[in-house]
């Protein structure tokens, strides 16, 4: 079950050369509709300059999550994929707005159009977007982040071929108001994705319980293992598309030998899984009980960070002793 990720080096020149090829698209389509009198070839035009400004924040993203973990972020940078990801799927529900707006307006609007221009134009922006997402479609599936820019190239290669549908039915027909059909299906269609990836990222962010990690496939290595009673608790968040950090509890009997079950569990999780980040609490069950009578203050809540000191003032005898305590609360 090891993830195997492609290296990021690729992923990074893969998403370059998909966000240099919308650049060449934008000016090729907005050239078109200017010599053609195209209104949906401006509007694809402005649909992939959006396109350009996602591919640049899935590129930093990808770039920032390369960081490796430090004493401040010790999780690493991987959210940010997630928080491009939010970005670009809000950017995808715009679109969507736009498409459907531009295409009412489209609907009853009788512009002047050149069939033939923009059918040349607009073939050549679906070539080169069919290459652009031909580059993504791999390795979209290794992160939320490219998945989001995949959409938005998929998202101008349907909206292009939109325009070729609508060209060549003004070509031959006359008649327009199917290019705003289909132009209001697109839009809808965007609309349906981008909700997804927005739906997902937000999952991630407040770390919401994942049905992408195998809990009872873990459980089934770690419950054999020698000397273990129970595992009471099992926490894993996504920290991005693939990658996971385990939290979890283990009761043990009394003379069950600790440091070996928790490298095992490491182990398990770490070669089998492919976890990056592992957390193990080992405790007797007589502790369990103990534990769950504990509770929190509700005054904590307000400090408003981990870190803080208290001052315990103690009296004996009328002699004032203070002793300054510094409590780390996890």
């Amino acid at each position: 079950m090891t993830n195997k990720r492609p290296r990021r080096r690729k992923l990074i020149f893969f998403l370059s050369l998909s966000g240099l090829l919308s650049v060449m698209i934008f000016f090729i389509e907005w050239i078109g509709s200017k010599e053609s009198g195209s209104l949906a070839l401006f509007a694809d035009a402005g649909h992939i300059f959006t396109d350009i400004f996602a591919h640049i924040i899935s590129l930093f993203a990808l770039l920032i999550a390369s960081k490796k973990p430090n004493a401040k972020y010790p999780f690493g940078f991987h959210r940010f994929e997630v928080i491009a990801a939010f970005l670009n799927g809000l950017l995808l529900i715009g679109i969507a707005g736009f498409i459907l707006y531009e295409s009412y307006m489209r609907y009853h609007g009788n512009a002047d159009v050149e069939a033939d221009t923009m059918l040349v134009y607009s073939l050549i922006g679906f070539g080169i977007n069919l290459i652009s997402a031909g580059l993504l479609v791999g390795v979209s599936k290794t992160s939320l982040n490219l998945k989001s820019a995949y959409l938005h190239v998929l998202s101008d290669l349907l909206g292009t071929l939109a325009v070729i549908f609508g060209a060549l039915l003004i070509r031959f027909t006359g008649v327009k108001q199917v290019d705003s059909i289909l132009s209001i299906l697109l839009g809808l269609f965007i609309l349906k994705t981008s909700y997804g990836i927005v739906k997902e990222s937000v999952q991630i962010l407040i770390e919401a319980d994942t049905s992408d990690f195998d809990k009872e496939h873990l459980l089934e290595h770690i419950t054999v293992l020698q000397g273990i009673q129970s595992v009471p608790k099992t926490t894993v968040r996504k920290l991005t598309s693939g990658v996971f950090s385990v939290e979890i509890q283990v009761a043990v009997k009394d003379n069950a030998n600790r440091d070996k079950i928790t490298f095992e569990i490491h182990k398990v999780l770490k070669e089998e899984f492919g976890v990056p980040f592992v957390s193990v609490e080992i405790v007797s069950a007589s502790v369990l009980s103990q534990l769950d009578s504990l509770s929190i203050r509700e005054s904590e809540r307000e400090f408003g960070h981990h870190g803080h000191e208290h001052g315990h003032s103690h009296e004996h005898k009328g002699n004032k002793v203070s002793n300054q305590t510094k409590h780390s609360h996890h």
